[in-house]
């Protein structure tokens, strides 16, 4: 799918630390760095029970939005601006045609915040209580031409082929302290977006950063989740590999301040795309 051209916006004036530069060598030459072999996860490992678990239980004890035990500064992450940063190089898309897939979307939060932005936005969600609060969310805010689905904690399997123009994420995959498992969904994002989509994710950036395991690293056995144990991304190359080699293309990246609730040193805005070009 060819993205049409999209009037430009004024934009507000904001401290980023770094945009879409590719950090080089002194010899000009692409640092190349530790990617080792990645293995299909299966959804019957200790990380996806305990992750299901904890969201299962978290998302049970509130609705998420006014008893916020999910998703944390709920009101302050709708208001925190840089999240525009998400879309702002998709090379003048015509987002009012985008169906969007929200990955991991607690009760609902980038479903509503979004609806107006999007033809429709769907979520996806480890946790059924998740889901649940999510439709309840939706209700309220009228929202009816929204799809929500469970996913087993590895995979999209209940999503078909090529659905989605953009495949979204926030305050997710950082969370995630298992390689495999990124790789898995990254490769499952492809597979979900249609020809010429784009994959837009926000992660924690920057090192050394508190609780986190090495970017490689696979965490099966972390026993807490939710910036309990989180992922170290040291160097955009990093994402920029793991996403070439799920298929990914014309990788773009801006990084600013981090946003709220968190600790990770800075924030990083990822743009990737779905094409044969």
């Amino acid at each position: 799918m060819k993205m049409p051209e999209l009037k430009k916006k004024k934009k507000k004036s904001r401290k980023v630390v770094m945009v879409n530069q590719l950090a080089r060598s002194k010899d000009e030459k692409e640092i190349i760095l530790d990617d080792p072999t990645s293995n299909l996860p299966s959804s019957d490992n200790p990380y996806t029970k305990m992750q299901k678990l904890y969201y299962e239980e978290a998302a049970a004890t509130g609705d998420g939005i006014i008893v916020d035990n999910v998703v944390g500064s709920f009101d302050g992450h709708n208001k925190w601006w840089d999240y525009e940063f998400l879309f702002a190089r998709l090379g003048g898309a015509d987002l009012k045609t985008c169906r969007v897939l929200d990955f991991a979307c607690g009760p609902g939060r980038n479903i509503v915040k979004y609806k107006d932005k999007f033809l429709a936005v769907d979520g996806v969600d480890i946790s059924e209580n998740n889901i649940k609060n999510a439709m309840e969310y939706l209700k309220k805010n009228d929202i009816t031409t929204s799809n929500l689905y469970t996913c087993d904690g590895v995979s999209l399997e209940a999503i078909p082929d090529s659905q989605y123009n953009i495949v979204m994420s926030t305050v997710a995959l950082q969370h995630i302290c298992v390689h495999d498992i990124r790789q898995s969904y990254f490769e499952e994002f492809y597979r979900v977006l249609k020809d010429g989509g784009a994959v837009c994710f926000q992660m924690g950036f920057g090192s050394p950063s508190i609780s986190t395991v090495n970017y490689y690293d696979n965490f099966y056995d972390a026993p807490a989740t939710n910036r309990a144990y989180d992922v170290e991304v040291s160097h955009p190359f990093q994402l920029k590999k793991s996403l070439e080699e799920a298929g990914f293309k014309y990788f773009n990246y801006i990084i600013g301040p981090t946003g709220p609730g968190d600790s990770h040193p800075y924030w990083i805005y990822v743009n990737a795309i779905k094409t044969d070009q």
